[in-house]
């Protein structure tokens, strides 16, 4: 199903905002999903499996770690909800995270591909150089986020991995040289142009159940109409000719 950006981003907007979550942090994550969507990721299918979780309950959006501007941690027998962390970590990135020399985990995230889309958007303004290697149920990938791009490596089989759940990541210094073997190539500078290319011509692909979940969820945001709602000016008006 070929949809344009802009009204890609309005159905994930509305949907984000139908399950309880703050109108800035809805605004960040379609940037988030926009930017991989476009890209050639299906972040389609991400978004609606990290609402449905904070839906559900399954994902929280976790508190700040002791004694750290920078740490999200999830409540005790929860996922951390990839919607929150990404608003979270886009901050952060403008204040000095990551750490140098030190990396930072996070194993139980919902859906971390949308944070990689996160943070290589705000690093459009943050222009930082950084590596993350994150896991999913079925893959994992290797990146490297740089000034105004990324470099993405997806592994055939996934390697060993301390991750459970739903999936994770790890952030890791720009001088840590990854080992791409058996990994392809999906994304680089020539590869990203290309994508966008197209997606800003032709639109952008959605898997057709995605779009009914994130309609569902956006379908929260409407009211019934009433008497007094038409008179004030809702809708159509009170008569076909008005």
């Amino acid at each position: 199903m070929r949809q344009s950006v802009s009204e890609f981003g309005q159905l994930v907007l509305k949907a984000t905002l139908g399950v309880g979550v703050p109108l800035g942090i809805a605004e960040d994550i379609v940037q988030s999903v926009l930017w991989l969507q476009i890209r050639g990721f299906v972040a389609d299918r991400s978004i609606c499996h990290a609402l449905t979780s904070l839906d559900l309950g399954d994902a929280n959006p976790g508190k700040v770690t002791d004694g750290s501007q920078h740490e999200l941690k999830a409540l005790p027998g929860k996922k951390l909800s990839s919607v929150y962390l990404s608003a979270f970590l886009m901050d952060a990135l403008q204040t000095g995270w990551p750490p140098v020399g030190k990396s930072v985990t996070y194993p139980e995230v919902d859906s971390p591909l949308l944070v990689l889309g996160a943070l290589a958007w705000a690093n459009n303004e943050a222009q930082r150089t950084f590596r993350l290697q994150f896991v999913t149920d079925e893959q994992a990938f290797s990146v490297k986020i740089m000034p105004r791009g990324a470099t993405v490596h997806r592994f055939k089989k996934q390697p060993a991995s301390t991750h459970n759940g739903a999936g994770g990541f790890t952030v890791q210094n720009a001088d840590t040289q990854p080992c791409h073997d058996g990994a392809e190539l999906i994304l680089d500078d020539s590869l990203a142009e290309d994508h966008v290319r197209v997606g800003r011509r032709a639109g952008l692909t959605a898997d057709a159940r995605s779009v009914a979940c994130l309609k569902a969820f956006a379908d929260r945001m409407l009211v019934l109409e009433s008497d007094r709602s038409l008179r004030q000016g809702a809708g159509a008006g009170v008569i076909d000719a008005d």
